[in-house]
């Protein structure tokens, strides 16, 4: 698939096994044979369970700005975003006929303390970059938001206040797997600290990698060198997926964010992609205090 992909999830700040994860797929293709069109939703409220729902093909998609911010309806499937002119403030909505009811509303402005928005190796600034690789783009709006998740799935409530959300926009002029072989992302609190991963191979052997660190609403670095994700496979036939964790080292003034994600649930295992959550542990590189939190996580490799 090519066109944009509208990301958006959530992780209970105090117990991972409960988030959601919901996708906007707009592309030019035809839709008829690729579906392309549509929003998916996973929505985990336990170990055990997991909802899933995918729309009905859209008529169309329509986006609108207002300020600095975008709203997004996904016509005739009853899903749709909007954000504040400000970006303080991004509602999801799903209504009748889709069959997961209910919003999402992350709000950036916590506390006064806002994790900034942006793109691959700089903050969102007017005329920065937000080429990640030649032909993809990706930009992300809600690195840390306070999240509120208030869903209903067959007539049972999903619902927590405490969460760590995120968002983020990718787009390509080329297939994804052509633009991407493939690629590993990531968020998570670390106590003060909101990090953000990204990191990609094209077919050629080119790889990159993009980080995010920020504190107290101030964006500490948005590196596009010295990023490092390791990942350690899972044992076989686990039953958390292929991933059992990631570790992840940022650099930021003179000094590392290292962290560690163990992967505790999965939302998606299906072909080459996974998606899922855990507890994130570390802090500054040789420092005397380590936090923990909670985080998400994506990985995906080509055929």
């Amino acid at each position: 698939m090519y066109g944009q992909i509208w990301t958006f999830d959530a992780i209970s700040s105090k117990d991972p096994s409960h988030s959601i994860l919901a996708v906007f797929s707009a592309s030019p293709e035809d839709a008829s044979a690729d579906n392309t069109l549509n929003v998916d939703i996973y929505v985990q409220a336990g170990p055990d369970k997991l909802y899933t729902a995918t729309s009905k093909f859209a008529e169309f998609a329509e986006l609108n700005t207002h300020g600095n911010g975008t709203s997004g309806v996904w016509k005739g499937t009853g899903c749709s975003f909007s954000a504040s002119e400000d970006m303080s403030t991004m509602t999801v909505y799903f209504t009748r006929p889709f069959e997961i009811t209910g919003s999402v509303v992350l709000n950036a402005l916590f506390t006064n303390k806002v994790a900034p928005p942006h793109y691959p190796c700089s903050p969102a600034e007017i005329g920065a970059s937000m080429e990640f690789m030649p032909h993809f783009g990706w930009a992300n709006a809600f690195p840390d938001a306070k999240t509120n998740v208030d869903l209903k799935v067959n007539g049972t409530q999903v619902k927590f206040e405490d969460g760590v959300g995120y968002q983020d926009l990718s787009w390509a002029d080329i297939s994804y797997e052509d633009a991407l072989e493939n690629y590993s992302g990531g968020h998570g609190k670390l106590g003060p600290y909101s990090i953000v991963w990204f990191a990609g191979k094209r077919s050629d052997g080119t790889q990159k990698a993009s980080g995010y660190v920020s504190k107290d609403g101030e964006i500490l670095s948005t590196p596009c060198s010295g990023v490092t994700i390791k990942t350690e496979a899972a044992e076989p036939n686990s039953t958390i997926g292929p991933i059992q964790s990631f570790t992840v080292e940022i650099p930021f003034r003179n000094q590392i964010i290292v962290a560690h994600l163990i992967v505790s649930n999965v939302l998606i295992n299906e072909g080459n992609l996974v998606h899922g959550t855990g507890v994130i542990r570390g802090g500054v590189k040789n420092g005397r205090i380590e936090y923990s939190g909670s985080a998400a996580f994506e990985y995906f490799t080509s055929p």
